[in-house]
């Protein structure tokens, strides 16, 4: 009797275990060397990027009814999220502007100043992925803001998809930035 009770307890213990974490990182496209002559047409500084609250949590954020969200437990950002935004949107501006320097610092005099506010980057319960919230430009003395709002279909089931889907918008996001950047 008490042999079975201990084969119980451990078939019982070995069904209980906990599911793998697994950690995402958005994809970044490689970064271009720029040379010191960029410096001479201007520099763009992505001083920060703020999330909602929803987003702050290091598990992905998903919509699951018109009013409720969940950060998932297992499926994690392999580093903040602000970071990885902030490192992407630096690429992807840089190739998009060859002629200007973006970065995270700022490193010339009165640079261009660039604000993101992200109220949603998330999946959604109709398998739509949102990305979605503002920026500022401060420009000289102009200052330049913009609503965003990208919605795209998640093609497949998973989390996996749902990262590269993010990350599809969140360049789309930075093109618009681009094009009103390229403006002055």
């Amino acid at each position: 009797m008490r042999y079975l009770l201990s084969v119980f307890v451990l078939l019982l213990a070995a069904c209980s275990s906990t599911p793998e974490k697994k950690y995402y990182q958005l994809p970044i496209k490689t970064p271009q060397e720029q040379s010191a002559a960029v410096m001479d047409k201007g520099q763009v500084w992505l001083q920060r990027i703020m999330l909602s609250d929803v987003l702050t949590s290091n598990g992905i954020t998903y919509q699951t009814t018109d009013v409720s969200y969940t950060n998932a437990s297992t499926h994690l950002w392999a580093s903040p999220l602000e970071q990885q935004l902030g490192q992407s949107m630096v690429s992807e501006l840089s190739a998009a502007l060859p002629d200007k320097l973006v970065s995270l610092q700022p490193l010339q005099n009165s640079p261009d100043i660039l604000d993101i506010t992200l109220t949603a980057f998330n999946g959604r319960y109709d398998g739509k992925v949102l990305i979605q919230g503002f920026w500022t430009l401060s420009h000289g003395d102009k200052v330049i803001r913009r609503n965003f709002d990208v919605q795209l279909d998640q093609q497949q089931d998973g989390y996996p998809d749902l990262v590269r889907t993010l990350s599809l918008g969140w360049q789309q996001v930075a093109d618009n930035i681009a094009k009103e950047i390229a403006k002055y």
